[in-house]
């Protein structure tokens, strides 16, 4: 069953739900009533076999016995009509849309925030349905659902479940009602969320059943996870599109008072002041580490140089070490052009130019970055679809980890990657 506690919601459906019309309308409880009707045939069963086998081998009436425990147990008990009832005028009221109409589906919009303080996430649920009477069942017709929320630990619940008001009753003037509840608490928000689930469905047009697209405060989806997972595939891992304006997630789970690189003070930042070739380029590249958090990544390298293991800080570059980054640049027997510059030496090297691949140039265009990430092998960085770096992940300006979900735990590494993808997807500014 679902876990409702650590909730109260802040709009109500209004509506006086009927537990008949749930018990034969609602398809998401339905389900857990066709599986009680199911275990009760399958102990009988078992109960039969048992008895069949009493006389063959002990063993096997044993087994078939507790198996009929088992499902006598799970078959057992009805769900009471306050139950049903209380998802209905308990549950928070959100806005749904009818985005399909072959097969039947809805999408929901939901805010995950748990506790007060947490940046803002939203879910946009997708419910496959064979039913709702009384709806018109058209094409991005409104429908107000009723939900509760699934939740573990940390600043965020893990999930939601939509159940649609139609469901509940069929009395119109308490449906239209909820519909403009809905509308009224929709001018309190950044974006018309109406607007927001045709752009997602239009977006992710083959989510499948039960799926959670993640959005940040900004309604941009960074994430995709099932219904009941406790972590998320994550989005936005690679080079965007030139006409893809998309941004990042917003940055979560710093501990408060804790100064971000990217807002560090102009006379804060370690500029090179030594007057040497390419300095100005330098100092660019470390005032742009600093912009995307990312200058924790490119200050500090594996001692022995290059090497291709999550085990050292970050990338190899003419920051973390100018003398033996350079001799390392020399000793490759790349020949650079007038006026070229060095930035990043990992298994392949990176200038201002561009990309150098068995000591040829790709130039900007034709660079793609990408990152992926997990919490044992940290990043690892892929340019043109193959690893040139991989290096640990920095969660120093977070708070605890061991205090966060495992959902909170992945959005962190989430955020750090994105700092480093962003780098270097703004390096082709240096040139």
């Amino acid at each position: 069953m679902t876990d409702y506690s650590q909730f109260e919601a802040s709009i109500k459906s209004g509506i006086h739900p009927d537990p008949k019309r749930i018990r034969k309308m609602d398809e998401i409880t339905g389900v857990v009533l066709k599986q009680r009707k199911e275990s009760k045939i399958i102990c009988v069963i078992c109960i039969i076999l048992a008895i069949a086998l009493f006389r063959v081998k002990l063993a096997f009436t044993i087994a078939f016995g507790l198996l009929a425990l088992f499902f006598l147990w799970r078959g057992t008990g009805k769900i009471p009509d306050s139950y049903l009832k209380e998802i209905y005028e308990e549950g928070l009221l959100v806005p749904g849309i009818i985005v399909k109409t072959q097969p039947l589906t809805v999408m929901a919009i939901a805010n995950l925030i748990a506790h007060d303080g947490a940046e803002t996430i939203n879910g946009c649920y997708n419910l496959v349905v064979k039913n709702i009477d009384g709806a018109k069942k058209e094409l991005y017709e409104k429908i107000p659902c009723s939900c509760f929320f699934n939740y573990s630990s940390g600043n965020y619940h893990s999930a939601f479940q939509p159940h649609p008001v139609y469901w509940g009753t069929s009395n119109k003037d308490e449906i239209n009602a909820a519909l403009m509840a809905i509308e009224e608490s929709n001018k309190e928000n950044s974006q018309d969320e109406w607007e927001v689930l045709k752009r997602i469905a239009k977006q992710f047009p083959d989510l499948q059943n039960e799926e959670i697209i993640l959005l940040d405060d900004n309604y941009v989806p960074f994430g995709i996870k099932s219904h009941d997972a406790s972590r998320y595939t994550p989005l936005n891992l690679k080079t965007p599109l030139k006409e893809d304006f998309s941004t990042p997630p917003a940055e979560q789970y710093k501990k408060p008072g804790i100064q971000d690189e990217k807002n560090t003070k102009e006379e804060d930042i370690p500029y090179i002041t030594l007057d040497i070739p390419g300095k100005d380029i330098y100092n660019k590249m470390i005032q742009l580490a600093f912009k995307h958090n990312a200058y924790k990544y490119i200050s500090g390298h594996c001692e022995y140089g290059p090497v291709i293991i999550a085990e050292h800080p970050g990338l190899f570059s003419y920051i973390s070490d100018q003398a033996q980054f350079l001799e390392c640049v020399h000793n490759s027997n790349i020949a650079l052009q007038e006026g070229e510059y060095p930035l990043i030496y990992e298994k392949c090297l990176i200038t201002t130019k561009g990309c150098y691949k068995d000591e040829k140039l790709l130039p900007w265009n034709n660079i793609n970055f990408s990152v992926k990430f997990n919490s044992l092998d940290g990043i690892k960085l892929y340019l043109n679809d193959e690893k040139f770096a991989e290096f640990s992940t920095h969660t120093d300006n977070y708070k605890i980890t061991e205090d966060m979900s495992k959902l909170e735990q992945q959005m962190v590494l989430h955020n750090e990657a994105l700092h480093v993808l962003e780098f270097l997807q703004e390096l082709q500014s240096l040139q």
